[in-house]
């Protein structure tokens, strides 16, 4: 009797403590959101062992994407695949993350988003229980600016438009740009030309909303504003 209660004893912690492992996106989030441009674009898998250890066994999955209005070959590139952690991942070295490329196609002619999915399936080492918050599915976002992908777009905390919504003049701070160009949320080119002392004038646009393109020698600013 004593025997079979420890036998019990032992598979009842070896289930609790199997319970604890995770695999599954790093990402909290139910969306990620890149760039175009951006070239660290990914997918992030972890898998996390019990109390920390060094994972005993295989754990992964089979990694697809699906398409949403973005399509896989023609916006995004990303080829299915089963990822394994194998055994002796641990977190100290971070063998227990892999990051796996979208490889986004740049797009010159459409500004906005597009989307698809990535997808987990026909797990190893685990079961849909023990997926990292609970989720085999992430929507990604791509953000499309409409730029070439040689060209760097500055972050918006290096330079600051004003004033928004504007009237008649852009002013443009901590940047020295050289020409531009602004766009409808179309796509179509309302207006381009020459900055001079970091101002454009638009008193010609009509009331609505646009994008900026403007270059400088640091890279590109690209920002929606609205003209009233």
């Amino acid at each position: 009797m004593k025997k079979l209660v420890l036998i019990c004893s032992v598979l009842f912690l070896g289930v609790s403590v199997q319970a604890q492992l995770r695999f599954g996106f790093s990402n909290p989030l139910s969306i990620d959101n890149w760039n175009v441009n951006d070239p660290d674009a990914g997918v992030e898998l972890v898998v996390w062992t019990p109390n920390n250890d060094t994972l005993r066994f295989q754990v992964g999955a089979d990694i697809s994407a699906t398409d949403g209005n973005a399509r896989n070959g023609i916006e995004y590139n990303f080829q299915p695949r089963k990822w394994l952690f194998q055994p002796g991942t641990n977190i100290y070295d971070t063998s227990n993350k892999e990051l796996l490329s979208y490889n986004f196609t740049p797009n010159t002619t459409f500004f906005g988003e597009k989307d698809f999915y990535i997808i987990l399936s026909n797990y190893v080492g685990i079961v849909e229980s023990q997926l990292m918050y609970q989720r085999n599915m992430m929507r990604v976002i791509i953000d499309y600016d409409g730029t070439n992908v040689g060209i760097k777009r500055l972050e918006m905390n290096t330079y600051r438009l004003f004033p928004l919504p504007a009237s008649n003049v852009l002013n443009i701070e901590g940047a020295n740009p050289s020409s531009f160009k602004i766009v409808d949320l179309s796509g179509r080119e309302a207006l381009n030309g020459l900055v001079y002392n970091n101002s454009i004038e638009i008193s010609s646009l009509q009331n609505g909303l646009y994008v900026l393109y403007a270059e400088t020698d640091n890279g590109l600013i690209v920002q929606k504003f609205s003209k009233h």
